[in-house]
């Protein structure tokens, strides 16, 4: 009976164990924001963002008149406006934000500001005179059967050969001075980026926050180290640093198969249906930082395994270093 009961804890013990290791391993960087900042980077999520920035800031939201104006343009428009180094700091901004709202376990869409400040300033300075000439340049010269409606709110299908281009140019520049003016400072993208208020886990009704979550690994880390010693003792009183060791060598090998299968196979394993709260645009945004998510968990489960690999060598040449005492019965 001894000898099943101790089975049941080994086995136990090594279940508990994978999953407590991958556990504080996934714990040990998933609110840290740096990790998303330099997985970002590393994915060319920032160049991308450069070439179709309208996925992360929609101008036209803020300044109408631009609805008008065809999606090639607007991104070209983008380019000009937006600063250098604008969209990976902001970028890194939400994910700070994000990561927040999330560790305080807040309900509803996150509140996500970006700063618009930089834009507005610079849609009253140079920059929006060349926006102004660009549009000008994309409207072509009208036939002479053509007679567009000309309005300040929205742009003319075609421009009349009699016309100054660079005259109506500068008055589509005075239109979106007067326009940025009225911008705000800060635009939240929150709702765009999770429309959903389910976006996020949930236990008992309500969201989960870090507090809940480090209670539970705390849970977790000392159900695993007491199933471990129950183990290790109900083998009797012999050799039981050489079953502590035992135990543990047979754990770390399993985290160690368990980590290596997902380095290789997790990236694979990631289902459609947890990015269906996202906005469409995010979506492989979000793929991506969760494939790297997956790498960088395996990777340090791997280094966890690897320790405690030693750890129970290191226990199982104490025990046998030591001379086996007798015990009356």
């Amino acid at each position: 009976m001894r000898k099943f009961f101790t089975l049941v804890f080994g086995i136990s013990f090594v279940m508990l164990m994978v999953v407590t290791t991958l556990a504080l391993s996934l714990r040990s960087f998933v609110f840290d924001a740096n990790f998303y900042v330099s997985t970002l980077k590393a994915e060319g999520v920032f160049q991308q963002l450069e070439k179709d920035p309208l996925g992360l800031v929609d101008l036209s939201d803020q300044i109408p008149q631009l609805a008008a104006v065809p999606a090639d343009l607007q991104q070209r428009m983008a380019a000009t406006l937006l600063p250098e180094g604008w969209l990976e700091k902001q970028a890194a901004l939400a994910v700070q934000a994000w990561l927040s709202w999330f560790v305080e376990g807040q309900v509803g869409a996150p509140e996500i500001q970006i700063d618009l400040r930089q834009i507005r300033d610079r849609l009253q300075g140079p920059p929006g005179r060349q926006v102004a000439e660009e549009i000008v340049t994309a409207i072509p010269d009208c036939e002479p059967d053509q007679q567009p409606q000309l309005s300040l709110t929205q742009l003319p299908e075609c421009i009349p050969q009699v016309f100054d281009r660079a005259y109506v140019a500068e008055q589509i520049a005075q239109t979106l001075s007067t326009a940025a003016s009225q911008m705000p400072s800060q635009y939240d993208i929150g709702p765009r980026l999770s429309p959903s208020t389910r976006f996020g886990m949930r236990f008992n009704g309500r969201r989960v926050g870090v507090e809940l979550v480090d209670a539970s690994l705390l849970l977790l880390a000392v159900v695993t180290i007491g199933v471990w010693i129950s183990g290790a003792v109900m083998g009797g009183r012999g050799r039981r640093w050489q079953r502590l060791g035992g135990l543990l060598l047979a754990g770390s090998l399993v985290v160690l198969a368990s980590s290596l299968f997902l380095f290789v196979f997790g990236a694979a394993l990631l289902s459609q249906a947890w990015l269906a709260d996202l906005a469409a645009e995010t979506s492989d945004l979000v793929r991506g930082v969760a494939q790297a998510l997956v790498q960088q968990l395996a990777v340090r489960s791997l280094l966890a395994g690897g320790v405690l690999f030693v750890v129970a060598l290191g226990l199982l040449a104490w025990g046998y270093s030591r001379p086996v005492q007798q015990y009356r019965s």
